[in-house]
């Protein structure tokens, strides 16, 4: 299931960033507070960083690893299923003067 429906998508993957760095990602773009939703069952868990601000990192049963950041607030956390939301769409971190999304 797509993490945030009705959501348009921005690939600047590559576009430079501050630092020197380059984006690593694709860019969800919805109004802040816009619930993100676990694409898949598995595990999540929440953590904060400079760059990414408020972000999940879900371990799902399909095998595979994900990863959102820039969140406004956090959802739910440890067993999910697929559809329950992990967080929010919002602009934290080294996003915080851009427009609200899901990275």
């Amino acid at each position: 299931m797509c993490p945030v429906p009705g959501s348009s998508f921005s690939d600047t993957w590559g576009a430079s960033r501050s630092g020197g760095r380059r984006h690593k990602g694709v860019d969800m773009m919805a109004p802040s507070g816009t619930p993100v939703y676990a694409p898949v069952g598995g595990t999540v868990s929440h953590k904060s960083n400079r760059l990414g601000g408020l972000s999940f990192h879900q371990t799902g049963d399909d095998g595979n690893s994900y990863y959102g950041t820039h969140l406004s607030a956090y959802g739910n956390g440890g067993r999910v299923s697929a559809g329950t939301d992990d967080g929010y769409v919002g602009n934290s971190g080294n996003a915080r003067y851009t427009a609200a999304h899901l990275h």
